[in-house]
């Protein structure tokens, strides 16, 4: 029999030791003699007592914590985890100790683990070909869903969009479904029907590709009523039984598309079966549980983590983090710059973390991470902070391309905000969503007024709708001076809602809310059209004065942009030269490919470009020498205190030579007063804007103006 055990322990690659003293690490070989064991321990010989010593360091290293275990009188194991020896003819071991209390006796079991170390690297390389495979599968992902995006909207018949959408289809190699909003299904290519087996399953009324997904998507993702309510798109897996018994893993992607009231009008769902990534990784269980890219915990094992420490039932914090931007970084810096921009966010997150704490990658551009220790809001705060400040510093790809990254965090407590995962999950996501609000870092926790404003967001956005229908806007003017001439040359145009209930609302309240659902475009449609009609208007009457309006980012990426606009100057038969655009600093900056373009063509038909706010946003000296620009506005909090702040002063003078040595006018905001005026004046400003002139005025009372000022 003992014989029979040897040979057994040698064909699993195992060698048993007996503690014979744990205090001098002595130990006698009782079972096991592979050539493996005299190269690792060569003093070992068969019940034999013999000295493990520092030839072995790591495993000279267990054995202080493996004392612990043979110290004791309760049974016990405790695992080294797998290391790596060298031996003299350069052979590597992979070995995996685990010290032993059973029943009085104190053992140590060493486990060659060389073969299995070999399938998981072989395993490990098959996974990552898989997942290039999967980002070329994102990659056409993209484009199919532009693609479907362009059909969708055009203005042809229902019959024609639905052969355009066929032919568009068929040929991927992946399933495709395009419903209407409610997820009845329009349209669907022969893939969809492959991976949910629709001929075998035809009898099942779930065999419907779009009931099977609905049903998965309502069943595993927290995030669920968030991203129907607010009409975003998501990616990520799902898990399907398929009858009668067999277990699928789908890759889904959702993007919703929607018109110009920003209304839900269809559904593009892609679906790829990843059965056999999956299939692989449960012979892994590094690649069951490891995000590939970042090395770190998946989403399923951050689930298995948090549902473990709410067993625990200590008070934690749950953070989700969002990337600002990353669509637009992969798209302007390539799918490799944007996998490094995440492996660099993983690094700087983890060098934030203490050991209790856990990280994990939850989703393409989506981290969270649990703080163990942090029970009380301050603290939090401050660990979050420190997370920020870490992840913004300045990130350059292979190419040496400058990635300025910034993040949302959306922080909820346990239990005090919610007492299970499913809850808690949700709210930190609501959080993070929250705080997406502008482009720099932001902390949102989670509190019961986020849903309230996120009620009022929506009732607004519902409000906004009704108004483009009902056309309640209305645009006031006001005046610009020329500071030698002392007359008025340009008008800035500004939008006013006539609220049936609310009376006058001012763009502060609701054109950030327009910009969040996309209705600005449909919005800034509309200031378009009417600041065209308005410049005919007064030329009409004699005078012939610029119209300038302002543009948001999200109008600036709109493709038919320029087309809308110049269609609009001809439709209203308005000279070019009387019309402005006005964009922001940021816009300069984080946009400056595409809004060369534009600017270039408004320029092109006889437009004019100002920049706005100018000094609040970004460093853009380099941008104002390269872009096709005419002025400059210098924002108001330099102008309010010019009379007796020395800084401003100096700053404003700075501005208006620099602008003049580049051939740019200068145009400053916020006039208030007469010492403001003089300054200006004395250096040489161009012109000025402000309430010492008018406020925002109705067409009428403006044209009244321009009379007085004639």
């Amino acid at each position: 029999m003992s014989s029979l055990i040897n040979n057994l322990i040698n064909a699993m690659e195992q060698a048993v030791f007996e503690v014979t003293d744990y205090h001098s690490h002595k130990f006698k070989l009782i079972e096991g003699q592979s050539d493996w064991v005299k190269k690792l321990l060569p003093k070992a010989t068969h019940q034999n007592v013999f000295i493990i010593n520092d030839d072995t360091p790591f495993l000279l290293d267990f054995l202080f914590d493996a004392n612990q275990v043979w110290h004791n009188n309760e049974n016990a194991k405790l695992k080294s985890g797998l290391w790596t020896e060298v031996t003299d003819n350069g052979k590597e071991l992979h070995l995996e100790a685990i010290a032993i209390k059973h029943q009085g006796n104190n053992l140590l079991l060493i486990t060659n683990q060389s073969d299995e170390f070999s399938f998981r690297q072989k395993t490990l390389q098959t996974a990552r070909e898989l997942l290039l495979s999967n980002d070329k599968l994102i990659e056409q992902n993209e484009y199919l869903n532009n693609r479907i995006q362009s059909i969708l909207k055009q203005p042809s018949e229902q019959s024609d969009i639905l052969l355009a959408l066929t032919k568009a289809i068929e040929n991927a190699s992946f399933g495709v479904l395009i419903t209407n909003a409610d997820f009845i299904t329009l349209i669907e290519n022969s893939s969809a029907e492959k991976v949910f087996n629709v001929q075998q399953t035809a009898k099942a009324v779930s065999a419907k590709p779009v009931d099977i997904i609905t049903k998965l998507l309502i069943n595993q993702l927290p995030e669920y009523d968030r991203i129907i309510t607010t009409k975003s798109s998501w990616t990520g897996e799902l898990c399907w039984m398929s009858p009668p018994s067999t277990l699928k893993w789908l890759k889904v992607a959702l993007y919703p598309v929607k018109n110009e009231l920003n209304e839900l009008t269809n559904w593009i769902v892609f679906i790829n079966d990843i059965s056999d990534l999956k299939h692989l990784v449960q012979h892994n269980e590094q690649l069951a549980l490891l995000d590939m890219l970042t090395e770190l915990p998946n989403r399923i094992s951050f689930w298995q983590a948090l549902e473990q420490h709410i067993a625990q039932q200590d008070q934690f914090y749950l953070l989700y983090i969002d990337i600002n931007d990353f669509r637009h970084h992969n798209e302007f810096y390539g799918h490799e710059a944007g996998d490094e921009l995440l492996i660099e966010v993983s690094i700087r997150l983890k060098e934030q973390l203490t050991p209790a704490d856990y990280l994990a990658r939850v989703g393409g551009d989506e981290f969270a991470i649990i703080l163990s220790q942090i029970n009380c809001q301050k603290d939090c705060q401050l660990a979050v902070d420190n997370i920020i400040n870490h992840i913004k510093k300045p990130f350059y790809t292979a190419n040496n391309d400058l990635i300025n990254i910034n993040v949302n965090v959306g922080a909820a407590s346990y239990p005090n905000d919610a007492k299970n995962v499913e809850e808690l999950m949700k709210f930190v996501d609501l959080s993070a969503y929250s705080a997406k609000k502008g482009k720099n870092s932001t902390l949102q926790f989670y509190d019961q007024s986020i849903k309230e404003a996120s009620d009022k967001v929506l009732e607004i956005e519902h409000e906004l709708k009704t108004a483009v229908t009902n056309n309640e806007f209305e645009l006031y003017l006001q005046p610009i001076v020329d500071l030698e001439q002392r007359r008025i040359v340009k008008a800035e145009a500004l939008i006013r809602w006539n609220h049936p209930q609310k009376g006058i609302v001012g763009p502060v309240q609701f054109i950030p809310i327009a910009e969040q659902s996309e209705l600005i475009i449909t919005i800034g449609k509309w200031v378009i059209e009417s600041a065209c009609k308005i410049a005919k208007y007064i030329e009409q009457h004699g005078y012939k004065i610029k119209i300038s309006m302002n543009l948001s980012p999200t109008q600036v990426l709109d493709d038919n942009l320029f087309n809308f606009l110049y269609s609009k100057i001809k439709t209203y038969n308005v000279e070019p030269a009387l019309l402005e655009l006005e964009v922001t600093e940021g816009v300069l900056v984080d946009d400056y490919s595409v809004i060369d373009k534009l600017l270039s063509k408004v320029r092109a038909i006889g437009m004019s470009v100002s920049v706005d706010d100018f000094g609040t946003g970004y460093s853009s000296l380099a941008y104002l020498k390269k872009l096709p620009l005419d002025s400059i506005k210098i924002d108001k909090s330099f102008i309010q205190d010019i009379a007796t702040d020395d800084n401003d002063k100096a700053i404003v003078r700075a501005v208006i030579a620099m602008a003049h040595n580049l051939n740019l006018g200068v145009i400053a905001e916020g006039v208030e007063d007469n010492e403001q005026l003089h300054f200006l004046s004395k250096n040489l400003c161009d012109s000025a804007q402000g309430y010492l002139f008018s406020r925002p005025i109705k067409v009428e009372e403006f044209l009244q103006l321009i009379k007085e000022y004639q």
